[in-house]
């Protein structure tokens, strides 16, 4: 029997080995040839942030290098076609954070979770990704409201309220410190009641530009607000000018001001109340002027409780002119004629009688007042009563009442003039025959 040499033929068993491999190999690649197949939006997964954020520093993604536009994977085609985006793993560890060129970076690893030893090769858009990291920094700041949009015709905006005046915020220390306001707003358009809701907190820079919130930590998001609002009414303002001016001199009635008129807020129900502002200020007596008089008045002391002024742009100061001129005397000669006789006796006629010889029809009275006006007053203009019954005695009845009687006129001036005479004439009744 022949004895079988393991050892032998070396290069022939090696080669038949290879041979074999190989035919294994493009029998595989035959019946089940390698192929790719590509994932789109395949999100970073970051571990171990607590190894920046611990150290007090904050980290923001730059340009979405967190997120893989495509991953390539290589494998055979039964592999690749058993795949979906949920198997993709990308994995970028914090801890392993390298700082090149002042920028930081870190890389991606990607991998999947099924099927892994099988793999051929996988691949990514990018293989980094790229952060920006910070001293952390928090700040308080004050928060503001405004309103946008137009109320109806007739209201305006009374106070708007927040729920709190200030927020803290926390974030990268260059974000933080471009903070300079926060404030809400609230849309009003077509309003006519009070509004309360809840508005979104945004922060803006120191040019009024919004500040993304994405990557600051706020100790509020949002607030509740409230807005009063208010229906508005226009008014006039009078100006009650009081005193007597100095001697020779009067009051023109003309008084200048500004505002003739004002707007008013307030509710409904006591606007509807309010016809007029007057006032009456210490500040408008003439008394003993002989020249115009020049007032400041503050008008929100006239205001009626829970009324406030509907014009943001007014500060409530009024100024007042109140025209002073010199007075003028001028004597008229009334005629008998202009005055009335009133209540004769049944029986009798009574005409005004002439004292002087000369027999004068009229009598004389000195008129004063501001030059225009006296210069401009007629005699036509002046006119007089007389009550003749109460010239007469308690005679008995039948007596003769025939007789001249001394009477005082009642005298009626045109407006803007005055009298300090007193006009007396003889009133003669005569019997009717």
């Amino acid at each position: 029997m022949k004895k079988f040499n393991l050892t032998a033929n070396w290069g022939l068993k090696i080669a038949s080995l290879l041979f074999a491999a190989l035919l294994w190999f493009l029998v595989t690649n035959i019946n089940d040839p390698v192929d790719s197949v590509r994932f789109s939006n395949i999100s970073v997964q970051l571990r171990n942030a607590n190894s920046i954020t611990d150290e007090n520093k904050v980290y923001e993604i730059l340009d979405d290098t967190d997120l893989l536009s495509t991953v390539t994977v290589y494998a055979p085609r039964s592999i690749v076609d058993s795949l979906n985006r949920d198997n993709i793993v990308a994995v970028a560890d914090l801890e392993e954070t390298k700082s090149v060129d002042g920028a930081y970076e870190v890389q991606i690893q990607l991998s999947t979770n099924k099927y892994s030893n099988q793999i051929q090769s996988i691949a990514g858009s990018s293989d980094k990704v790229l952060l920006n990291i910070e001293n952390r920094a928090s700040k308080t700041i004050a928060l503001s409201a405004a309103t946008t949009g137009s109320l109806t015709d007739g209201y305006i905006i009374g106070d708007v309220v927040t729920d709190q005046n200030q927020i803290r915020i926390t974030g990268a220390e260059s974000v933080v410190g471009s903070v300079a306001t926060a404030s809400v707003n609230v849309e009003v358009t077509g309003y006519t009641t009070n509004i309360g809701t809840n508005a979104e907190i945004h922060l803006y820079d120191a040019d009024g530009e919004e500040i993304p919130k994405d990557n600051l930590k706020l100790s509020s998001t949002s607030v509740g607000v409230n807005v009063t609002i208010l229906a508005t009414k226009r008014v006039p303002v009078v100006y009650q000018v009081t005193g007597v001016a100095a001697d020779g001199y009067a009051s023109t009635g003309e008084v200048e001001a500004n505002p003739e008129s004002v707007l008013l807020a307030g509710r409904q129900s006591v606007l509807n109340k309010i016809e007029e502002i007057t006032v009456s200020d210490a500040s408008l007596d003439i008394t003993g002027l002989t020249g115009n008089l020049e007032a400041t008045i503050d008008l929100s002391g006239y205001l009626p409780s829970n009324v406030s002024f509907g014009d943001e742009d007014f500060n409530g100061i009024a100024t007042v002119v109140a025209h002073i001129e010199a007075t003028l005397e001028n004597e008229l000669d009334i005629p008998f004629g202009q005055v009335e006789l009133t209540n004769v006796p049944e029986g009798y006629e009574a005409e005004i009688v002439a004292d002087d010889e000369e027999e004068t029809k009229s009598f004389s009275i000195k008129i004063k007042g501001l030059e225009a006006t006296v210069r401009g007053t007629r005699p036509s203009e002046v006119t007089g009563t007389i009550d003749v019954s109460g010239l007469l005695g308690s005679d008995e009845e039948g007596a003769d009442l025939s007789g001249d009687y001394s009477a005082n006129v009642i005298l009626s001036l045109p407006g803007g003039v005055t009298t300090n005479d007193s006009a007396e004439v003889t009133v003669r009744l005569t019997k009717e025959e």
